[in-house]
């Protein structure tokens, strides 16, 4: 076998494609045993683990032993399930003590509606889904939930019900702490005065003015110096969901150039009657050009220049003349007392009549609320609108119910369905399970 392999060696060393060494019997023996599975790989030998010097290392293997999976991690787990109970624990127990008070609350109201404090009544009415808080019932209703936590805290063994006087909570909400050193007190309810109002508090709201001249002399290019803006913030889908809600006989305050009737076509047949209104007698002219270009065949409409807080005075004095929906797109930040503009809207309501607004106001972030003092003055000399007032104030200034409250543009675009407080809630108002029952919607009056 040696001399054949050598006389090939020997032969193919003449060749110049073919050239090897001669063949040894060991490297035969060696190449013998790997011609027969080509893909094996010699395998090396197992090197010993190396001892982990650093701390982190010896936590590694610590945590890859068999020890620690089998004793410490169901010892971890367990530890975990416990911790987690805890808080568990207080919450659950905390719930139970506020469906025990609601309980109590809710006896305490069907025998005398007027025996509940205002905090028994502002919780009674937070689960109300017919009589929403009011913008000012709800930041009073977070105070004392603020309150109530410290409250929980300090008696957490006992059994005490919550239930502080209004002047227990002003005490307790001007000691905390904040940022300026002016003492706040806690929003009043009833007969609020001047000091309790954003609106009148925030010196960086202009102040009110006739803006009728101005806005005459904006009509004819209005609508090309704020269509960007709009379109650049999706304002169409806002003013759709204005103009959805209209029906029967209508009334727009502050029409302005009509900016509203490219998105009433699609709702026109649930209008029996339109009334347009606006102060600037140019702006009225532009709105009645659009409406007769868009619905030439209708014919009950009216174009009326008049101020909002004057609707009153324009309306005979019989009564006769009522609307079942009044609408307003941005027209509160323009007038001069918004609040009697929002009463005169609800005295020429027929009943169960709605308000329906769109505006810019005050947003629920402090942070947005500084941008729109900041620039307040430059708004009030560029477009005559004081757009940091809050919205919710004025409503609650004119004593009319949100049925319907919905926020864009980080909350400072503000859309509202009012109603008068003695008019019931509507069947699509009603909350789903209501409506899945055929239950009555509770209403809570003091």
């Amino acid at each position: 076998m040696y001399t054949v392999i050598s006389r090939f060696v020997t032969s193919s060393q003449k060749s110049p494609l073919l050239r090897c060494s001669v063949l040894k019997p060991s490297t035969l023996l060696s190449f013998r045993s790997y011609s027969s599975d080509p893909f094996r790989v010699k395998q090396s030998q197992p090197k010993k683990d190396a001892k982990p010097t650093s701390k982190f290392g010896k936590l590694v293997k610590y945590v890859q032993s068999e020890y620690f999976q089998d004793k410490t991690m169901p010892k971890i787990y367990l530890s975990a399930i416990i911790v987690a109970f805890i808080p568990l624990y207080f919450y659950m127990r905390d719930r139970y003590y506020e469906d025990k008070q609601l309980k109590i609350i809710r006896e305490k109201y069907a025998n005398d509606p007027k025996s509940l404090s205002e905090y028994e009544y502002l919780a009674l009415k937070s689960l109300s889904q017919t009589d929403k808080l009011r913008p000012l019932e709800q930041k009073k209703y977070k105070i004392y939930q603020l309150m109530r936590k410290e409250f929980r805290r300090k008696n957490f063994l006992s059994g005490e019900m919550f239930n502080p006087s209004p002047e227990e909570l002003d005490d307790w909400y001007s000691k905390q702490a904040r940022f300026s050193s002016k003492k706040k007190k806690a929003p009043i309810l009833q007969d609020v005065s001047e000091e309790y109002k954003v609106n009148s508090d925030n010196s960086s709201i202009a102040a009110p003015e006739d803006t009728t001249d101005f806005y005459d002399a904006k009509a004819k290019e209005y609508d090309d110096a704020v269509k960007w803006e709009e379109r650049g913030i999706f304002m169409g889908i806002r003013r759709r969901w204005l103009m959805s809600h209209v029906k029967g006989d209508v009334l727009e305050v502050s029409c302005g150039t009509g900016r509203n009737i490219p998105y009433l076509s699609s709702y026109i047949e649930k209008v029996r009657s339109i009334t347009f209104l606006d102060s600037s007698k140019n702006m009225v002219e532009v709105t009645k050009e659009k409406f007769e270009k868009a619905f030439p065949n209708f014919k009950k409409v009216a174009f009326t220049q008049g101020k909002a807080e004057d609707l009153l005075k324009m309306a005979p004095d019989d009564n006769s003349l009522k609307y079942d929906t009044v609408v307003e797109a941005f027209g509160l930040c323009c007038h001069e007392d918004p609040v009697q503009v929002l009463r005169n809207m609800a005295k020429l309501l027929k009943p169960g009549g709605r308000i329906i607004l769109l505006e810019h106001g005050r947003s629920k972030w402090d942070f947005i609320n500084n941008h729109l003092d900041f620039r307040s003055e430059k708004r009030m000399k560029k477009w005559k609108c004081r757009w940091n007032l809050d919205i919710g104030e004025l409503v609650d200034e004119a004593n009319l119910d949100i049925t319907l409250e919905k926020r864009a543009h980080l909350s400072t675009t503000w859309m509202l369905v009012l109603k008068r407080p003695e008019d019931p809630i509507t069947l699509d108002e009603k909350p789903f399970l209501d409506k899945l029952f055929g239950r009555e919607s509770k209403s809570f009056r003091k």
